[in-house]
């Protein structure tokens, strides 16, 4: 159901006016129904073109008509005058006259529809006028005012909204930052994009989600080449022609691949998504395949934790480029990928597998999901101690809604201390209200065994009722 549904209209002035003329004189009955509304403006030109065709065919038989009535009443007289010797001449005087004005009439005919077809040709040009005159200028300001809102509903007060203005939605944190956000909307309307994609992921990572919309084309890279066909795109680094650069310190994908496999374990152009652009070895073609130890789970021993086949459609947070997604996706599972673009084309590399990104931060927002709707979440390495404690019960919450009763939460390796995992996490964890199917925890080695830091993993159901 639309926000507009049971929307009220703005009642018609003038055709209330012309239905009071015709209305019954007082003491007359009436019906208590509102008036239909005015029929539609290209019904009535429609009505008009049938009308003036109308009139032109009606002048075509009435001229005819004439003609034959001249002509017979020439004839009887032409016959009355010469006892008859003559009747062949008046007949052929009374067909000359019916072809005269058949003539005429086709003529006249065709110059209607020639001036249909010319009216016809001056109203679309003037639409097009219309449509191709530049909006007026505004400054930065204005634009964001524009944008920000509220608008006036054209046709007044709606229920559905409780309001007879509209908001657009944007996030809260956006008028936090008014200066980069003018800067953000300081573009040609109706122009190209200004090429900022760096500027609205850091308006979104400081809360300003959803970013305003705005009354530009979104430019696209020069030759952009048509996609590898599904399934064998799951699995193939895609043209270097498909993405935009400019924001990237890499300008290819072969840059990004080489750079991890150079400084193994760096972050530095990744974000923590280390050697993922790497499709063709490392870490990628092992992910979530085959039992790795107690907390790397492998994806088909969870799928055959549930029913077959009912695990159907689920969101990874924070999945990088997609390698969750491709993995369910070889399986028959849909997987939503929430990503941003830093440091790297995240979006586009996932789009160009064949997958669906969600442009979102990992954990700010409510998740854009109906109540009760997804089979499995999953979530690996985005959730841990570096999230607030308070945003973390929320995500998780939040997590609980968006699933079906029954369905599965597999956090995936998430990161604490040993204290915090104890005092903090499982309380946490346990208390949102999940069925624990599955449950390990292990040390985190990279930084050696003294450390004390731990990796949770688990299956998390949340309740049938």
């Amino acid at each position: 159901m639309g926000i507009m549904e049971g929307y009220p209209r703005k009642p018609n002035t003038h055709h209330q006016s012309l239905m009071d003329m015709d209305a019954p004189a007082a003491g007359a009955t009436s019906s208590s129904a509102t008036h239909a509304p005015p029929a539609p403006h290209h019904a009535t030109a429609k009505k008009r073109h049938h009308s003036g065709r109308t009139k032109t065919l009606l002048l075509f038989v009435v001229t005819n008509s004439i003609s034959i009535l001249l002509s017979v009443t020439f004839s009887r007289v032409t016959g009355l005058g010469t006892g008859g010797s003559g009747g062949d001449s008046a007949l052929d005087f009374a067909f000359s006259v019916l072809s005269s004005s058949q003539s005429l009439a086709v003529d006249l005919h065709n110059r209607v529809e020639a001036t249909d077809a010319i009216i016809k040709r001056l109203i679309s040009n003037s639409g097009k006028m219309k449509r191709d005159a530049l909006p007026p200028k505004l400054t930065p300001d204005e634009e964001l005012t524009v944008a920000l809102g509220p608008h006036t509903l054209p046709f007044g007060y709606t229920p559905n909204l409780d309001s007879d203005k509209l908001y657009p939605a944007i996030g809260a944190a956006c008028h936090r930052h008014r200066d980069e956000l003018n800067k953000y909307m300081r573009y040609n309307v109706t122009g190209d994009c200004p090429p900022d994609a760096a500027l609205a992921e850091r308006l979104m990572l400081r809360g300003c989600e959803p970013l305003p919309r705005r009354r530009c084309r979104a430019r696209g890279p020069a030759g952009f080449p048509d996609p590898t066909p599904f399934p064998e795109s799951l699995w193939v680094v895609p043209p270097d022609k498909s993405v935009s650069w400019a924001p990237y310190a890499c300008k290819n994908y072969s840059c990004l691949v080489d750079s991890a496999r150079r400084r193994p374990g760096s972050h530095s152009h990744h974000h923590g998504c280390e050697a993922c652009f790497d499709l063709a070895a490392g870490k990628e073609q092992r992910r979530w395949v085959g039992q790795g130890g107690d907390l790397d789970y492998d994806i088909d021993t969870v799928l055959a934790s549930k029913p077959r086949g009912t695990v159907r459609i689920g969101l990874d947070i924070g999945g990088g480029t997609g390698t969750f997604a491709a993995r369910m996706a070889e399986r028959g599972v849909t997987v939503v990928t929430t990503t941003l673009d830093l440091g790297s084309p995240f979006g586009s590399f996932v789009a160009s597998r064949g997958l669906i990104p969600l442009h979102l931060s990992a954990v700010a927002g409510r998740l854009p999901f109906f109540d009760g709707t997804l089979d499995i979440v999953h979530s690996m390495h985005v959730l841990s101690n570096r999230v607030p404690r308070a945003v973390l019960e929320a995500e998780l919450y939040d997590i609980y809604r968006v699933l079906r009763p029954g369905g599965i939460f597999w956090l995936d390796h998430f990161f604490c201390t040993g204290k915090e995992l104890t005092e903090v996490y499982v309380p946490i964890i346990e208390g949102v209200g999940f069925r624990k199917l599955r449950w390990n925890t292990g040390k985190k080695l990279d930084k050696g065994p003294n450390a004390d830091e731990w990796y949770i993993s688990a299956l998390l159901e949340r309740p049938m009722m």
